[in-house]
């Protein structure tokens, strides 16, 4: 659906001089799937803000989900780990020393949609209070990407919200990557899905009716979770400051045109996309454009709806200060170097 951002990292290193490019820092990311979940990271990469900083970063994709990705991270396969937070939460609580040091996508990125014929018979429509729109799960086969995957935790965070049992009064199947939803969805196999655009968007050109509108923090419990960020470990922040700081400028240049001059931030995103319809690609990007921040700093608050998200959903609570979670110490220290005015680094 769209071409992996570690080929166009390939294609960065072998268009620079081989002095330049033998002299760039390398950094490797450990993303979780690959999506509008990362747009920083892919306008950050086309618009050379990472190259201009000296750094070659390279991505590897785990398509085993978010712990696959950090344990490559706590085994030294990886820099830093780009994801949910509660991840990182979990392997606190487990004794790992890691640590969310910038936002990357600041509103819940995955949302749920079910077919039109479903929210007509429970006669729910864009005008329907939130919890009409969740109750109409009820009795419908809803597809994730496995169990407990961020996918099967936001059907049953909004189920149980709404007063369903999420074993009990519908089905929760694991179907896979967008793929297998989709193919599942167009033949009937499933009456609805969690995932994230644009895989969310094609199932709405094709007749399927979007729950709510996360990304614009619709559903307030869920209205600036910190849903994307850079995680690494704390050893990995402490010895390596300086690459940690040059990735942070970068993000926050890339944020800053994002929010500033969105058109110019969708044209360096679409190659990232290059075989996604057009129509659909644009309507993925306006639908996801209010979930990217305009800085990388990250607020108490959306780690604590990180941690709440959790406990509704999962048998193990967590009890952890949020402020273990996360830092914005490398914030604090580019912020005297950037100007969120020109969104350049002096």
């Amino acid at each position: 659906m769209f071409k992996p951002l570690f080929i166009a990292s390939v294609l960065l290193a072998s268009c620079l001089p081989a002095a330049q490019a033998h002299d760039l820092t390398k950094v490797t990311l450990a993303f979780p799937s690959e999506g509008f979940l990362y747009v920083p990271i892919y306008v950050a990469q086309k618009q050379g803000y990472f190259a201009d900083e000296g750094l070659n970063v390279e991505v590897i994709v785990f398509q085993k989900g978010g712990s696959a990705a950090l344990t490559a991270v706590l085994g030294r396969d990886a820099d830093a780990y780009v994801g949910l937070p509660a991840v990182a939460v979990r392997a606190r609580t487990k004794g790992q020393h890691v640590q969310a040091f910038a936002a990357v996508q600041t509103q819940f990125g995955s949302t749920v949609v079910i077919d039109g014929a479903s929210a007509q018979k429970a006669g729910v429509s864009a005008t329907s209070s939130l919890a009409a729109r969740a109750q109409a799960l009820k009795g419908l086969k809803i597809g994730v990407t496995g169990p407990g995957s961020t996918t099967d935790m936001l059907v049953r965070y909004l189920a149980k919200d709404a007063g369903l049992n999420p074993d009990k009064d519908f089905t929760i199947m694991p179907i896979g990557g967008a793929p297998n939803m989709l193919a599942a969805f167009s033949q009937g196999s499933i009456n609805g899905f969690s995932l994230s655009p644009p895989t969310i968007t094609t199932a709405e050109k094709q007749g399927g009716f979007v729950l709510m509108d996360l990304a614009k923090g619709e559903y307030k419990p869920l209205d600036g979770f910190l849903f994307t960020a850079m995680i690494a470990r704390e050893d990995w922040l402490a010895n390596n400051k300086v690459t940690a700081e040059k990735m942070v400028r970068a993000l926050w240049r890339a944020e800053h045109l994002i929010a500033s001059d969105p058109d110019k931030a969708r044209e360096s995103v679409r190659p990232y996309f290059a075989n996604t319809d057009a129509a659909i690609f644009n309507a993925a990007w306006a639908a996801s454009l209010p979930s990217y921040p305009a800085t990388p700093r990250i607020e108490k608050d959306g780690v604590e709806k990180n941690i709440r998200f959790m406990n509704a959903v999962e048998s193990d609570p967590v009890e952890l200060d949020p402020q273990q979670v996360y830092t914005n110490s490398i914030v604090d220290a580019v912020a005297p170097t950037v100007s969120t005015l020109q969104g350049e680094a002096k």
